[in-house]
């Protein structure tokens, strides 16, 4: 029994600092995914806001709340849609800027990923590190997601333990830029193979200050099979998948003579992880 859904990624331009731009924006993203029976659309690292900003104050100035309005306007491009969507901004909250991801439905905010591996590049240094240690696994209609950012690729505690947690799926929006490539063309299989799970990366493929964005945003398989990638092309990428896949961790290649258990094989007693 399959259990397929539609999700898709967009490999899309922001505007630095123009929120209303970038939001404005999304109602045309959202009606193709629709359009292309899409379910969950995945935007990049930073879509509302940007990211490559000289200083904190600039950034701040772009962010917005979790609460605010923007979101609210977002909520209702979903219920419109009928599609849910991860979107990347810059996050105000209480003093604190946050490089953020909402998962967001037609019912309201989902939830919130805040990014706490920060490299020194971009909006990422003037940003705070948040607090707490819960994961960021959600609840949507094409089944559970997991979401992490960008740079949190290199740590694979992060998906690992997203994907014991129960993830069929792990949205990663991203601001790749060209100096990234091992990442798009390494980095996607592994994580998706070695947690068999299906991995979502929205990137940009436009430049902004002095960045040039890569590219190849793409939808891996639980095995690490790339079913789509964008390219250097902007536009969303789609794709009809079998959740079941992503739920079942052992590779068969002869029954009862030929089998691979890696979640089953694990041993975390003897691993010394800090």
């Amino acid at each position: 029994m399959t259990n397929t859904v539609t999700v898709a990624v967009a490999q899309v331009p922001a505007k630095l600092g123009d929120v209303r731009a970038n939001l404005n924006a999304m109602d045309g993203y959202l009606r193709e995914a629709a359009a292309k029976k899409a379910k969950l659309l995945i935007l990049p690292e930073c879509y509302l806001s940007g990211y490559m900003f000289d200083d904190r104050a600039a950034a701040v100035a772009a962010a917005i709340s979790a609460n605010g309005s923007e979101i609210g306007e977002i909520v209702a491009l979903c219920a419109k849609h009928d599609v849910e969507v991860v979107v990347g901004f810059l996050e105000t909250n209480g003093g604190k800027l946050y490089n953020s991801a909402a998962v967001l439905g037609a019912a309201g905010v989902i939830g919130i990923h805040r990014k706490r591996h920060l490299p020194h590049l971009g909006a990422d240094r003037f940003v705070d590190e948040p607090p707490g240690t819960e994961l960021s696994l959600f609840e949507t209609c094409v089944g559970k997601v997991g979401v992490a950012i960008c740079y949190e690729i290199r740590f694979p505690e992060i998906m690992r333990s997203l994907a014991l947690a129960g993830a069929d799926f792990i949205a990663l929006p991203t601001n790749w830029p060209v100096q990234s490539v091992l990442l798009a063309e390494q980095f996607t299989r592994v994580r998706a193979a070695e947690n068999f799970i299906y991995l979502l990366v929205a990137n940009r493929a436009d430049t902004e200050g002095d960045a040039t964005f890569l590219g190849q945003s793409q939808i891996v398989d639980p095995l690490g099979g790339v079913i789509a990638n964008s390219g250097r092309s902007e536009g969303l990428l789609v794709a009809s998948v079998d959740v079941a896949r992503a739920r079942n961790k052992t590779i068969t290649i002869k029954a009862g003579e030929f089998e691979v258990s890696p979640f089953k094989d694990r041993r975390p007693a003897t691993y010394r992880i800090s």
